[in-house]
């Protein structure tokens, strides 16, 4: 056969091994089939070197079979697949396998690549040596193409492409899906689609509907990510069928997580936005103009239900299916014919049901026309009341204001006047024409800087109460009054202006004067005795003393020392005696507590000694120096020590102690008298409260107003029949005089 094959004509031949094994009958069968075979044949040595080509092969190269024969085989292999080739070459030659078949890549004549199913058949001797191969080549490049195209199709798409088998198992995944579920296709291969589908579903139904009907089934599905986190897939099943057999199918899909998400999202807030309304205090409803009657689209909310309605029974109806109070029909549906002709804001109040209601009405519009009307309603029964309340406690407070014997005002930031009331017309004179608007001149000059002072204190927050002063009248007579200023706040806690309560207190100051008068002469009266007797004492030395010089004396100059000092004890009695008795201006001057209070003592002792009265004195050695009047401050320690010497008219002990601190400076008054009960401690400097037989209680009730103006207090402690002590305590302006 194989001489017979290289003596052939057709075709260019090598030398072929000689064999018995064909006919020549059968040799020219063969040749014939080799020659006119659709596909590429060649005989092909151990060595490579081809031994025969036929035309199909010639065709499928672009090279001649004249080209072909000068070359071997691995002239047209692609260098990528030439080796694979020859591993299975020698592998056939190695082993009892006669065949071998694989894809490989040939390089056309013109240099394009050719894709070609080799299949490759070993010949043998008759001993079992091999001899040659027989080599056939199908162009296969057709197919190649249209396989990558697919491959393309599916590794390119945008898309996520899972490939399962009939079983379920994953044979492929593409670079989009890898994006999407984090995997490589190898770490997911020949695993089951259940792996990675999240929930407890085991498989999905898309088997069972391709097989049915073969064709594509969509559906979400949600599968877990590498990192565990899930992704939420649109996707669509496609069977893959060969031969009119479905031997797999591709899963299909797009993430659409973030779509679900916002749906949720959407959902959520639409179910939201329907419980808002459906559960709202008020009530929300819709209408639209149909022909000429109004049609309600939507209602909801609490307040249907309290008006008598349904929801149900509201939508669809027209205005003219709801009962509403007699003779307003025409006026709610004079709104709505507003708010469909696309006025912007409509309102309309109502009764029913005992409720009192507000709707309020906005047209909804598209490309400037009215499309539908939104309207709210709120129920404002308790805010009608409210206000009705508050109408009745405006017309109670004016009532108040109008009728108070006090003078009240207000006026704005700037001092103007904004309202006044008619105790205000009384007590200043001037009408509420003549004082709206205006800055009253009612501050008499003196009083500037205590109008700063009230004004700054009003802006720093702190409101100032029953504060006595004086004002002017229109006629321009001084009035006493006892002032209160408080601020007036917005909402939002902003002053927008300052209201005056004025009581006037002119009787009462001169009704005090006068008392204070009295008072003062009392103390003068009393005093007199006393300082009659202190006074006597050195004239008495004096006329005495003269009279010795009269008579002549000797040595007379000895006497005038003593004189002179008879003489200043009488001044000095007599001056402190003035100062009591003659009213002063009040002024303030830092000055020694010791000293007043030895002044006092003085003045006090006489009616003392006269009184059995022992008085110890305790002030220590380095003075105290308080700012003070000092007249005023007299006037309280000679009446707190008269006082003491009255509740022993029995004799007693008097005993005055100084205490110093660093800050203040206590003056404590101790008798031994009688005592004060307990119930009237309390009552102590009221006016005319007194326990004396025939007292007032004013000489007291000066005592504290002086020491209140002092910054200091005043202090009783008292137990029946063992006697009295009063503290006085006053503010120093050092401790100690250096």
């Amino acid at each position: 056969m194989v001489e017979s094959i290289s003596g052939m004509d057709h075709g260019s031949s090598k030398s072929v091994p000689s064999s018995n094994a064909l006919t020549d009958g059968k040799d020219k069968l063969f040749q014939h089939a080799f020659d006119y075979a659709a596909i590429g044949m060649a005989l092909i040595a151990l060595d490579g070197t081809w031994l025969k080509v036929n035309p199909a092969l010639s065709n499928i190269s672009g090279y001649s079979s004249a080209e072909l024969m000068k070359t071997d085989i691995a002239a047209i292999i692609h260098a990528d697949d030439l080796k694979s080739l020859q591993r299975l070459h020698s592998r056939l030659l190695s082993s009892r396998k006669d065949t071998y078949n694989k894809e490989i890549r040939c390089y056309h004549k013109q240099g394009h690549i050719i894709w070609g199913l080799l299949y490759v058949s070993l010949v043998r001797d008759e001993a079992g040596a091999p001899l040659y191969t027989i080599a056939q080549i199908q162009d296969i490049s057709a197919r190649k193409q249209l396989e990558q195209k697919f491959s393309s199709l599916i590794e390119y798409n945008p898309a996520g492409i899972i490939s399962l088998d009939m079983h379920g198992r994953m044979n492929g995944l593409n670079e989009a899906m890898e994006q999407i579920i984090g995997y490589k296709s190898y770490e997911l291969m020949d695993k089951p689609l259940k792996t990675i589908i999240a929930g407890e579903r085991e498989h999905l139904h898309i088997f069972q509907h391709a097989v049915e009907d073969k064709e594509q089934y969509n559906h979400d599905i949600t599968v877990t990510h590498k990192d565990g986190s899930l992704i939420h897939l649109g996707a669509k099943d496609v069977p893959i069928i060969v031969d009119g057999t479905i031997v797999g199918f591709y899963i299909i899909a797009r993430d659409i997580t973030e779509h679900r998400m916002t749906q949720e999202k959407l959902g959520a807030i639409q179910q939201e936005l329907i419980d808002v309304v459906s559960k709202q205090h008020g009530m929300t409803y819709k209408f639209k103009k149909i022909g000429d009657r109004f049609i309600h689209t939507l209602c909801d909310g609490e307040l249907v239900y309290r008006l008598g309605y349904r929801p149900e029974f509201v939508v669809g109806k027209e205005l003219s299916d709801f009962p509403v109070e007699s003779g307003s029909i025409a006026q709610i549906e004079e709104c709505y014919n507003r708010a469909w002709s696309g006025e912007e804001t409509v309102t309309y109040e109502g009764q029913k049901n005992n409720l009192t209601y507000l709707i309020h009405m906005k047209p909804v519009k598209r490309s400037g026309k009215v499309v539908e009307v939104i309207a709210s309603c709120i129920d404002i029964s308790e805010r009608k009341r409210a206000e009705e309340d508050l109408r009745a406690t405006k017309e109670m407070l004016e009532s108040f204001i109008n009728n108070t014997p006090d003078a009240i005002d207000v006026v704005d930031l700037n001092g103007n006047v904004v309202q006044v009331n008619r105790a205000f017309e009384k007590i200043y004179g001037y009408t509420e024409e003549e004082a709206l608007g205006k800055q009253l001149l009612i501050i008499p000059e003196d009083k500037t800087e205590e109008k700063d002072m009230l004004y700054s204190k009003l802006t720093s927050g702190t409101d100032i109460e029953n504060y006595e002063t004086t004002r002017l009248r229109k006629d321009g007579s001084l009035l006493y009054i006892n002032l209160t200023l408080s601020t007036i706040k917005d909402a939002n806690g902003k002053t927008i202006a300052y209201a005056a309560i004025t009581r006037d207190i002119t009787e009462r100051k001169k009704t005090e004067e006068l008392l204070r008068k009295s008072d003062r002469l009392s103390v003068v009266g009393q005093l007199a005795a006393g300082l009659a007797h202190e006074i006597r004492n050195p004239l008495t030395s004096l006329k005495g003393f003269l009279q010795l010089m009269q008579a002549g004396v000797p040595s007379q100059e000895k006497y005038y020392e003593i004189m002179i000092s008879e003489l200043d004890r009488i001044n000095f009695i007599v001056s402190e005696f003035l100062i009591i008795a003659k009213p002063q201006v009040t002024q303030y001057d830092n000055k020694s507590l010791n000293r007043i209070l030895d002044t006092v003592i003085q003045l006090i002792e006489p009616e003392a000694n006269m009184k059995n009265v022992e008085m110890q004195v305790d002030m220590g050695l380095k003075p105290v120096l308080v700012r003070c009047s000092e007249i005023q401050l007299k006037q309280v320690f000679i009446n707190l020590m008269k006082n003491a010497i009255e509740a022993m008219p029995q004799g007693g002990q008097l005993k005055i102690d100084v205490d110093n601190g660093e800050q203040d400076v206590l003056v404590r008054i101790a008798d031994t008298g009688s005592g004060i009960p307990k119930e009237r401690l309390s009552h102590l400097g009221e006016p005319f409260y007194t326990t004396k037989e025939k007292g007032t209680g004013l000489g007291l009730m000066m005592c504290f107003k002086i020491i209140e103006s002092h910054q200091g207090s005043i202090d009783f402690r008292s137990q029946l029949h063992e006697g009295t002590t009063v503290e006085v305590v006053l503010p120093v302006v050092q401790p100690y005089l250096k």
